[in-house]
């Protein structure tokens, strides 16, 4: 008897733990940074959005807006930037060209957290959301550099690195960025299963 629980709490104990390797948590946040601040790319800077609806393999396991994904930019000549795309890995992905053209935040965060096991291969990811020529996207923060941005944009991005401060976490090499509202409140958060 006591051996038939023991198993039975074993078993449950593995499938906690698989479970913990294959979900991450999204953290919504709205009215996290300011609408005001401006943005534009350099020229040279390619702009697609990556929609990965109907692709093998997702861009992002964050769970985004229907018809809502993550602006890709390329610096490379536009055939290039295409082609990278070409392979296995990226079947299905749909590459839709922006116009460089201004754009603002909506206020929008989020945050992936992959939780136990996966936390120590994985780094989190966090987006903000833009809006640019009528579309919404998400902009991965660490896009947001003011050697790809115009003039125009350099107090911008200055205003939004004031709330980035040094990494404490091994697996964020960069800077982590913290909602300068301190009015925000987290939104929702729900799971991310993988198939």
């Amino acid at each position: 008897m006591k051996l038939t629980i023991l198993k039975y709490i074993l078993f449950l104990f593995l499938i906690l733990t698989l479970q913990g390797c294959t979900y991450r948590i999204v953290t919504d946040y709205e009215n996290c940074v300011s609408k005001e601040l401006i943005f534009e790319f350099k020229d040279n800077i390619k702009l697609y959005i990556i929609n990965d609806s109907k692709a093998t393999y997702k861009y992002s396991s964050m769970n985004f807006p229907k018809g809502e994904h993550y602006l890709y930019l390329c610096s490379n000549k536009e055939d290039k930037c295409i082609k990278k795309y070409s392979g296995q890995y990226y079947q299905g992905w749909e590459l839709i060209k922006v116009k460089s053209k201004p754009f603002h935040l909506t206020g929008r965060y989020k945050i992936n957290e992959p939780n136990f096991i996966l936390g120590a291969f994985a780094p989190d990811t966090s987006a903000l959301q833009i809006e640019i020529g009528g579309i919404k996207a998400w902009l991965s923060e660490y896009d947001l550099d003011i050697n790809d941005m115009k003039k125009s944009s350099e107090n911008s991005i200055k205003e939004l690195n004031k709330n980035r401060k040094l990494s404490t976490d091994w697996n964020d090499w960069m800077t982590e960025f913290e909602c300068p509202n301190i009015d925000v409140k987290e939104s929702s958060w729900e799971l991310i299963w993988f198939d």
